[in-house]
């Protein structure tokens, strides 16, 4: 699980710090920085996928100019806040074995002539600044950099290195960190700490579900749904493979659209690629061409939730788009559901006040505010049950409606008045 995100210079965030939990719910009004939030965890998602620093920032092209990755909007122009030039990531990820955390943090540096470069980076183990994986900065024992193209990081003393720890040189155009779980001449366990981080890094999914992409014929055998909901037809063949899954996919799609739904059946055009019909009660097939923009985006959520794509964390903007106000708290217990049952965890911006009313005491504690303060520099992240006052106030009123009267705004800004 991702436990929280340090933002120092990202974007519009000056110096902020996200909490997350297995559902997390991101709420805040138009230029927030909501989507800058996405933008840091998709910056850690290309760490993952062992792109260079540059590639990140801009776009990957691969063989034959496909675009293989898109990168964050603004480019390095602008990912720093205000044109600061720099900016500073640091992850905790606790894993499920040990419940140890591990954190992970870079400095990355755009002034250069040689565009954009890792600065600083360190890996570290138990939580501890002590016990670290390697380091590029360690405190009191500080290491000479050679130029803007290196980044010299330090090993944990031991061994023939009692004093101060083994020195190696790597390149500033990559993050350390994957290009240290390459090197086989490491020791397993180290390669392996890093290793952790970046399989799950890799393994996060940020949906921006399009229902025209959701309508399109796919290959059989792609089971892997794309960002605005690509493949949907062939990822959920893959998922009516397995008849458990596929019961509880037809139950909730019961339950959450009015279509009275009984089985998927699957039609191949004269290219070999397949659409899903929604066959109902009456023997009636309807294909995703006709079915409505919300059973689309449902269907697909419930299709990243329940397939195989080993998926750790998913990121969906505007998470109850499309659903009914009269079933979203079904959409809730399915998504819940799934954190538990799947392994995952869940991360969804929102417009919607009702849906923040609908909210457990365990989600509400894991969701957060996004705003502004004139007073302050950028934009600021604030649990929402941390909001002064907020626990006396839901007991008598909807916070669906206060969210939707500005309150939650106001009472940040009381809260940065009483700081």
């Amino acid at each position: 699980m991702l436990e929280s995100l340090e933002l120092r210079g990202f974007k519009s965030f000056a110096d902020a710090r996200a909490s997350f939990g297995p559902l997390s719910l991101i709420v805040g009004t138009n230029a927030s920085g909501k989507s800058n939030l996405r933008e840091a965890l998709r910056f850690l998602h290309g760490v993952g996928l062992g792109y260079t620093v540059a590639e990140i920032l801009g776009d990957k092209y691969g063989p034959g100019g496909v675009l293989q990755w898109r990168g964050i909007r603004g480019g390095a122009k602008e990912a720093s806040f205000e044109d600061r030039g720099d900016f500073q990531l640091a992850a905790r990820m606790t894993l499920s074995n040990d419940r140890l955390s591990r954190d992970y943090a870079l400095v990355v540096d755009m002034r250069g002539e040689l565009g954009p470069r890792v600065r600083a980076e360190a890996l570290f183990y138990s939580g501890s600044p002590g016990a670290f994986t390697f380091h590029s900065h360690p405190l009191g024992d500080p290491l000479q950099q050679r130029g803007d193209h290196q980044l010299r990081v330090r090993y944990p003393r031991g061994g023939d290195h009692r004093k101060h720890g083994k020195t190696l040189d790597f390149s500033s155009a990559k993050p350390v960190l994957s290009q240290l779980a390459g090197r086989s001449k490491e020791p397993v366990w180290r390669r392996k700490q890093c290793q952790e981080f970046l399989d799950f890094f890799q393994s996060m999914r940020f949906l921006d579900l399009d229902p025209e992409a959701m309508r399109q014929p796919s290959q059989p055998g792609q089971t892997i749904l794309g960002d605005r909901g690509e493949n949907l037809s062939s990822v959920l063949q893959a998922i009516c493979r397995d008849v458990e899954k596929k019961t509880v996919l037809i139950e909730w799609l019961r339950a959450l659209t009015p279509m009275d739904a009984t089985d998927f059946e699957f039609r191949e055009d004269l290219s070999g690629r397949i659409l899903v019909y929604l066959k109902t009660s009456s023997g009636f097939a309807v294909s995703a061409y006709s079915a409505s923009d919300g059973t689309l985006r449902f269907l697909a959520m419930v299709a990243a939730l329940l397939s195989e794509d080993s998926g750790r964390l998913y990121f969906f903007e505007e998470l109850d788009n499309g659903i009914h106000p009269t079933r979203m708290h079904l959409l809730l217990q399915l998504i819940q559901q799934a954190c538990a049952e799947q392994s995952v965890q869940v991360i969804g911006t929102s417009h919607n006040p009702a849906l923040l009313a609908l909210l457990d005491a365990q989600a509400l504690r894991d969701s957060m505010l996004v705003y502004q303060d004139e007073r302050r520099p950028g934009s600021q992240l604030v649990s929402i049950a941390e909001l002064p006052g907020v626990k006396q106030v839901i007991e008598s009123q909807d916070l669906g409606r206060l969210h939707q009267a500005g309150w939650l705004e106001d009472a940040a800004e009381f809260m940065d008045e009483d700081e």
